[in-house]
């Protein structure tokens, strides 16, 4: 799977071979975005996918995922989520809860 994100003006990649399953692609997509996050970061944060899991909720899906990490000496503990309508959302939404746990912890260092 491959995750490509553009952060001013500069396009990171993510590239990771998992199953060819629904929950495989989930997680590919998940990690990759990670991976691509953490290009972005330069080497200033350490966080690892603990999972990833697409849950049946209102006639859609909510897709959750859960990392944890480091940087500066502090750990850090991250929950993002992201929803889609069917099946077919189910890896772009993978790939947004990557985005939606790192948000906060990307801004502060990213920033600077």
């Amino acid at each position: 799977m491959a995750v490509r994100l553009e952060w001013r003006g500069t396009m990171l990649q993510g590239l990771v071979q998992g199953a060819d399953t629904e929950y495989g692609r989930m997680r590919s997509a998940a990690a990759a975005t990670l991976e691509a996050v953490l290009a972005a970061a330069g080497g200033r944060i350490d966080l690892e996918l603990m999972g990833v899991k697409a849950v049946r909720a209102f006639d859609g899906w909510v897709v959750v995922a859960r990392l944890q990490g480091a940087a500066e000496g502090r750990p850090y503990r991250l929950l993002g989520s992201a929803s889609c309508e069917n099946d077919d959302g189910l890896i772009r939404a993978a790939a947004l809860t990557v985005l939606d746990a790192t948000n906060r912890l990307m801004e502060r260092f990213l920033a600077s």
